[in-house]
């Protein structure tokens, strides 16, 4: 009989071949048996893991507890972090009570207040919803932490005992802290295995998250029991900055980017095991402590050492299990969504050119009342700036838009387009090369697609993230792709139908009209791929893989088309993108610059492709409220902030601005006579419902009904009557 062949095992020993070829290429000069570099490989590997492992219980915690995954985990522990240094190092508190004070009462208060006002309303959301809000939240809490403490003045927080002498370990000395880290990590894993496990809050903080109503039947008090859940992670998260600060500095960026690091020992405990997450901590950190003490990466490769943990990540989503196909959740009362016409697709279109060209001309007036001249160079090559990542946000609406497949890699691809373009005719001027970093940048985007073959939802967000990361320190670095000592202008201007296109001050206003032309055209293009059997697949396939494969519909070359469709589109984003800058730098490309643009896409509404204007025009409202109220203290990271709120707000609509929007004002357009129907049935709606309200709170109920708990109830009376009905009918239920 003919033994089946273990896919686990061929990717396990590939895996293991491609690690032994990296390390035997990049060792260093530092002997392994050496006692000195294995005690400094060991003792700095575990304290750096037992962080690690800190951050990533406490995500394993929330998740488990919630069933939301909580992006701004190793933010919340940055602010903290700097929370505790205001109180140690400029209060001069004691250090057992500085610490009692941010983990006992500011962390809990975070936590509740986070459960309270955000989190009980992403219970039931779509996972692009709960995503996005809490990526905002994660760059909400970096940038009101950079407001408070900003980033000109330097900090140090010291390390515990720092003045001992620590205990010897071979030839090097393990301090204090270093000891304590580990000490404090073992403890916070057996001590949440117990809490989960084996407590009655535990059992409770578990149940909820698998049915609240079942959970509330026998006792638990949903509301409370998920506050407790949101506290402790966020008294995790504030243990995890405390314990890492000393080692890494206090940067707000290196605090917040543990999120990668955690994710992966997250993801190798299925964000399910806290010992797992434990064992999963100490081994990244033992490989990175190997690292840097063994291996050297050399000149090519500087900042490789920093992407371990990407790598790390990859990996663990190897191994995970196939995802299972899902069937959607029902929808009850969903209208069916008006499909935009070709001519008003074109009509649209003709608009944003409109509105753009007066913009570019002058012939709007000046936001803060001043003569456009005085500052229209400066604003020009802004509104190109804008316009290339409204391209880029335009990639992501087929992607997460219509086939739910998160991504927060499109900057990196972008980035990655704008590095070829000067290889593929960029420095030539030479339009062409357009085309074939499209042509390059599409299987790009299939090799992201890999991963989405096989896992889904949190996992692959997970996996784009790790890849955007990746990008920027490994890819875009390389020598190869752009060279660090080239820093003069790497684009010649784009010679196109005898127009010359460049970010050269003379020649911006053509540039910017090139740009709102290709948008709008590109504007049209997903307008009507929304009408055809392609986007209806994408849909499908979101709405229900289950569903859709039942149908006939092959998932696998669906989702490769919709990744290759989105990196060429990036790719051309990147292009334009690099002939906008005039000059690109090494790190022209991070992940968090990348993030922004995501979040204010789906805040304004990623289904729809207006939505991408929009968004580039949130991008641009920050430097025109500096423009109009100067730079107040209180505002000096509103880039970061701003994005942050708006995704925010999704937890409160969900459907973005547009959704809204559109619905409120499409009635004024003379031919939308569907659009006033549906406003005046959703008016009427409205109406009985404040009546059943006042019904329901005239019984003598002391607690007012917001709409959500009146719809529960009429949920329930709707069945009473239903029954009631019944039993009028002969013979029916008694």
């Amino acid at each position: 009989m003919r033994g089946k062949i273990n896919g686990r095992l061929i990717a396990a020993v590939i895996v293991a071949l491609i690690l032994g070829f990296i390390i035997n290429k990049n060792w260093g000069t530092a002997t392994f048996l050496d006692s000195k570099n294995l005690s400094t490989f060991i003792v700095v590997g575990v304290a750096l893991g037992g962080i690690y492992a800190i951050t990533a219980s406490g995500l394993v915690v929330t998740y488990a507890t919630t069933g939301i995954f909580n992006f701004a985990q190793a933010a919340i522990g940055c602010f903290l972090a700097f929370f505790y240094w205001q109180l140690t190092v400029k209060y001069h508190i004691p250090t057992v009570l500085a610490i009692a004070i941010t983990l006992l009462v500011v962390a809990p208060l975070i936590g509740f207040g986070l459960d309270r006002f955000i989190m009980r309303r992403l219970r039931d959301s779509a996972l692009v919803v709960q995503l996005m809000v809490t990526v905002g939240l994660m760059l909400t809490f970096m940038g009101i932490t950079l407001t408070i403490w900003t980033p000109r003045t330097g900090r140090i927080l010291p390390h515990f005992f720092e003045n001992s002498k620590g205990v010897q370990i071979g030839d090097i000395t393990a301090t204090w802290h270093r000891i304590i880290v580990v000490i404090v990590a073992l403890l916070v894993a057996i001590g949440l295995r117990f809490l989960l496990y084996r407590t009655r809050l535990g059992i409770s903080m578990r149940a909820v998250v698998d049915s609240r109503s079942l959970a509330g039947l026998v006792g638990a008090k949903p509301s409370i029991v998920s506050g407790a859940s949101w506290a402790l992670g966020c008294m995790m998260a504030g243990l995890a900055g405390i314990l890492i600060a000393p080692e890494t500095g206090l940067v707000v960026e290196n605090l917040a980017l543990i999120i990668i690091t955690a994710s992966a020992a997250a993801a190798i405990a299925q964000l399910k095991s806290i010992p797992m997450a434990f064992v999963g901590g100490i081994a990244i950190g033992l490989a990175v402590a190997f690292s840097s003490v063994y291996l050297s990466f050399g000149a090519d490769f500087n900042y490789a050492g920093e992407a371990i943990p990407c790598v790390i990540l990859f990996i663990a989503l190897l191994f995970l299990p196939q995802a299972r196909l899902e069937t959607g959740k029902i929808r009850l009362t969903k209208r069916t969504e008006r499909l935009t016409k070709p001519w008003e697709a074109a009509l649209a279109a003709v608009t944003l050119v409109v509105i753009v060209g007066a913009w570019a001309n002058g012939w709007i007036p000046w936001i803060s009342g001043t003569n456009f001249g005085e500052r229209s160079a400066v604003w020009l090559g802004r509104g190109a700036g804008f316009l290339v990542f409204g391209l880029i946000m335009l990639s992501l609406i087929p992607l997460i838009g219509w086939a739910g497949q998160v991504s927060f890699a499109n900057f990196a691809i972008a980035g990655v387009g704008a590095l070829l373009f000067i290889h593929f005719g960029g420095g030539d001027g030479n339009p062409l090369g357009i085309v074939w970093v499209m042509l390059v940048c599409a299987p790009l985007g299939l090799l992201i697609a890999l991963p989405a073959l096989r896992l889904k939802g949190l996992y692959l967000a997970l996996a784009t993230m790790a890849f955007a990361e990746f990008t920027d320190k490994v890819i875009v670095r390389h020598p190869s792709l752009l060279d660090p000592s080239n820093s003069g202008v790497l684009y010649e201007p784009l010679r196109l139908f005898g127009f010359t296109i460049s970010s050269a001050a003379t020649d911006r206003k053509a540039f910017v009209m090139f740009l709102i032309i290709t948008f709008s055209l590109l504007f049209f293009m997903l307008e009507m791929l929304r009408r055809t059997r392609w986007a209806r697949r994408w849909i499908a396939m979101s709405d229900s893989p289950a569903a859709s494969a039942t149908i006939g519909v092959n998932l696998t070359t669906t989702k490769m088309a919709v990744f290759m469709l989105s990196g060429a589109m990036a790719g051309f984003a990147g292009c334009m993108f690099g002939l906008q800058q005039g000059a690109l730098r090494v790190d022209s490309f991070p992940m968090f610059a990348g993030l922004p643009i995501v979040l204010l896409l789906a805040a304004q509404g990623v289904r729809y492709p207006i939505a991408a204007f929009m968004g580039a025009i949130g991008l641009a409202s920050f430097p025109a409220i500096y423009e109009v109220f100067g730079e107040p203290s209180w505002l000096t990271q509103l880039a970061l902030i701003g994005p942050g709120i708006a995704a925010i707000t999704m937890a409160y609509r969900p459907e973005g601005g547009v959704f809204y929007a559109g619905r409120d004002l499409a009635g004024l357009l003379p031919w939308r006579s569907d659009a006033r129907e549906e406003k005046e049935l959703l008016e009427a709606s409205r109406r009985e419902q404040d009546i059943r309200r006042d019904e329901i709170n005239d019984l003598g109920l002391t607690r007012p009904f917001t709409e959500d708990k009146v719809a529960q109830l009429d949920r329930v009376l709707g069945v009473t009557d239903q029954l009631d009905e019944q039993k009028m009918v002969p013979g029916g239920a008694r």
